[in-house]
């Protein structure tokens, strides 16, 4: 069954009940860079990824799934100052999800609108843009990319210039993900994940009778991503059970600026952080 977050606007900063938060923090040595140059501010550019798709397709005599969705359409910004800008653009994306509880994050922009009982974010405009930029300045961010350390540090000074502060969740066990606490803290907690990635997907599910067909665009770049919904599929297939796990994602690539990560398709999840911004 399809099921989508209704938060209830009477307790919109009331966000579930949350461990102990924790900022995730790499020795200098082991800083990874994060800078995809699919991440451009020249659309026509995007023609340049279409060498890079796969597709498949995975028959199944029968399925099972899950999915949950923190709105019906989440903020799925993509201007980028330079080329290469993915980290303050997936921060803006967080930054937007929770304009939608305090519009004063991002001022002179309407964050969205009800849609029954489900909530549409609104497409980018100039004043998100504008955040963009702003935090594009704050992490320090240059054509040569952002570290996790900058982007966080980043965000966070955002935040406090608005009179709000900012709490990190590891979804990591250890060294390894873990996909059982990030679902935990998007349906749980109504918490994004930013995804910190080398090599990543990106792509769409279609169905036909007893066969699921994907087409992915893939990338061997450092690459930050921002999660707002999951879901799990369970197939029974001639070779046996296959099970696959997704994030429904804002990528931050033009033309492709939201659709299904893969977390086991030509990736590596460094590092996963639920955010809140209160």
């Amino acid at each position: 069954m399809l099921h989508f977050a209704s938060i209830c606007l009477s307790g919109l900063l009331l966000l579930g009940t949350f461990t102990a938060p924790c900022s995730i923090r790499t020795s200098d040595e082991d800083e990874i860079t994060y800078s995809d140059s699919a991440v451009v501010y020249d659309d026509n550019e995007y023609n340049l990824l279409a060498s890079s798709m796969q597709s498949f397709s995975i028959p199944y005599s029968s399925r099972d799934y899950s999915e949950y969705d923190l709105a019906i359409f989440c903020p799925t910004y993509t201007f980028a100052p330079t080329a290469g800008a993915c980290a303050p653009i997936a921060a803006s994306n967080i930054v937007g999800f929770y304009d939608r509880y305090d519009e004063n994050l991002i001022p002179n922009h309407k964050s969205g609108n009800l849609i029954g009982s489900w909530y549409a974010y609104a497409i980018e405009d100039e004043a998100v843009e504008s955040v963009i930029r702003e935090l594009y300045s704050l992490m320090g961010t240059t054509t040569a990319g952002t570290t996790e350390d900058e982007f966080l540090d980043g965000l966070e000074s955002f935040c406090e210039s608005r009179g709000r502060k900012m709490e990190t969740y590891s979804c990591m066990s250890g060294k390894s993900f873990s996909f059982s606490k990030a679902q935990s803290y998007i349906k749980d907690s109504n918490m994004p994940i930013a995804l910190f990635l080398s090599g990543y997907n990106v792509g769409r599910r279609s169905s036909q009778d007893n066969e699921d067909l994907f087409s992915f665009y893939t990338s061997d770049a450092n690459h930050v991503m921002v999660g707002f919904g999951y879901s799990t599929y369970i197939y029974q297939t001639s070779d046996g059970t296959l099970t696959k796990n997704y994030f429904n994602v804002a990528s931050g690539l033009s033309g492709k600026s939201s659709g299904i990560y893969d977390i086991s398709l030509s990736t590596q999840i460094n590092d996963a952080l639920a955010i809140r911004i209160y």
